[in-house]
C-alpha cells in the first residue's frame, strides 16, 4: 500500500502541514504587531526580512503545505462521498451545514490567495507602513479582510478543535481553549486595521 495512500497517514500529514500554517500565523501575527511601534521600525523590519534566506524558504514551504493541505481535504471529501452504502460515509456536523462548511474553506482559500497576491505584487514593498495605511482607509478592505478573519477563525476553530482532541483534552476543555486561541488571534489581527482608522 502507498505510503501516502493510507487515510490515517493522510490525515495526519494534513494536520502537520495545518499547524505549519498555525505557526506561521502566529509569526505572522507578531511581526504585524509591530506596526503599532511605527512607520521606521515596522518598514526596517520587513525590509530586513524580505532580504534573509529564511524568506525563500517560508514562502516555498508555505506553498507546498496548502496545496497539500487543501488537496488531501477535497480528496478526502470526494473519496467519502463516493463510499459505497451510506453506513460507510462519514456524517457532517449537522450544525454547520455542508455547504457553509465548504463555502467558508474556499472563502479562506481565496483570501489567502488574494492576500500573497496583494502583499508580493500590488503594494509599495519600499514603504510597507504607509501602503497598510492606505489599504485599510479603504472601506472595501474592510469587508475582504472583515471576510477573511470570519472564515479564519471557523477554519483554525475546527482544526484546533480536532488537534487539541488528539492530544487527548476533554471535550469540554479543547473547545474552551481553542476558542481562546482563536479570540486572541482575530482581536490580534483586528487591532491593525482599528489603529489606521482612530
Amino acid at each position: 500500500m502507498n505510503f501516502f495512500n493510507h487515510t490515517a497517514t493522510r490525515k495526519k500529514w494534513m494536520a502537520i502541514a495545518g499547524l505549519i500554517w498555525l505557526s506561521y500565523l502566529g509569526f505572522h501575527l507578531l511581526s504585524l504587531l509591530n506596526f503599532h511601534s511605527g512607520k521606521t521600525a515596522f518598514n526596517e523590519f520587513y525590509q530586513w526580512f524580505s532580504q534573509t534566506p529564511f524568506y525563500g524558504f517560508m514562502v516555498v514551504l508555505l506553498i507546498a503545505t496548502l496545496s497539500f493541505h487543501v488537496i488531501t481535504a477535497v480528496s478526502r471529501q470526494l473519496s467519502n462521498n463516493s463510499s459505497a452504502g451510506t453506513r460507510y460515509q462519514k456524517k457532517y456536523p449537522e450544525a454547520i451545514p455542508r455547504v457553509a462548511a465548504w463555502g467558508g474553506a474556499a472563502t479562506l482559500f481565496a483570501f489567502i490567495v488574494f492576500h500573497f497576491v496583494q502583499m508580493t505584487l500590488l503594494i509599495d514593498k519600499a514603504d510597507l507602513y504607509q501602503s497598510m495605511v492606505s489599504m485599510f482607509s479603504n472601506p472595501i478592505m474592510w469587508v475582504v479582510y472583515a471576510l477573511g478573519l470570519l472564515t479564519l477563525g471557523a477554519h483554525l476553530h475546527h482544526g484546533l478543535t480536532n488537534v487539541l482532541q488528539t492530544f487527548g483534552l476533554s471535550s469540554k476543555h479543547h473547545h474552551g481553549v481553542a476558542i481562546a486561541i482563536v479570540a486572541v488571534i482575530i482581536v490580534s489581527f483586528i487591532s491593525i486595521p482599528v489603529s489606521v482608522i482612530l
